[in-house]
């Protein structure tokens, strides 16, 4: 039977040059699939190893309105919750240079809301260099109700360029939402504590292992 013949032979000689595969050839003429590409994740949004569970808070009076909403919003975290009205940056590193005993394991800071002049930058690095061994900074962005602290936010973005361990909370992004603040627009009611709170224990991250 010459024509059953014939098709068998077609057969095995599709079969020999993967015609009619799934897989066939890659984009680059080879046999086989072309592999996914690889995706890297950034490690500062990646939970903490095991370790110590200590997080600093430090902050002004915006902040301070969620007094009670943070250290609940970081459970299994140890939360030292240090916030005071009117505090500018400079009172912050002041606090930051002062601190006796262990490090802690992550920093929170929330203090731009008082900024009225330039060079915010040059405070982050003042800032990060009496952070040296925290793990992770979480900074905090503030309600833009001037010039001077919407280039604050835009420096405090600029920082996480520099720093590996720096993460940026953008309360800016939030802060204008109905019913977070009252008529100042900077001043915490209850759904905006929630809702910062939320957001600083999103960046902290879950509590490591001891």
């Amino acid at each position: 039977m010459p024509a059953l013949g014939l098709v068998v032979a077609l057969a095995l000689a599709l079969a020999a040059t993967g015609c009619g595969s799934e897989t066939g050839r890659g984009p680059d003429g080879v046999g086989g699939t072309a592999p996914a590409p690889a995706t890297t994740i950034d490690p500062r949004y990646e939970p903490l190893p095991p370790g110590a569970t200590t997080v600093l808070v430090v902050g002004d009076s915006v902040i301070l309105g969620a007094e009670t909403q943070v250290p609940a919003a970081l459970a299994g975290w140890k939360v030292t919750f240090d916030a005071k009205e009117s505090r500018r940056i400079q009172a912050g590193i002041s606090l930051l240079k002062a601190r006796k005993g262990p490090t802690p394991r992550v920093v929170v800071i929330h203090l731009c809301t008082n900024w009225a002049e330039a060079g915010y930058a040059k405070q982050i690095d003042d800032a990060m260099a009496e952070l040296d061994g925290v793990d992770r900074v979480v900074w905090v962005t503030c309600e833009p109700w001037r010039l001077e602290v919407a280039s604050a936010n835009a420096d405090i973005e600029g920082a996480a360029g520099r720093y590996p361990n720096l993460v940026v909370a953008d309360w800016a992004a939030l802060a204008e939402r109905p019913g977070y603040s009252y008529s100042d627009h900077l001043h915490l009611k209850t759904p905006g504590a929630v809702a910062l709170a939320a957001l600083v224990a999103e960046k902290v991250g879950p509590a490591p292992r001891p």
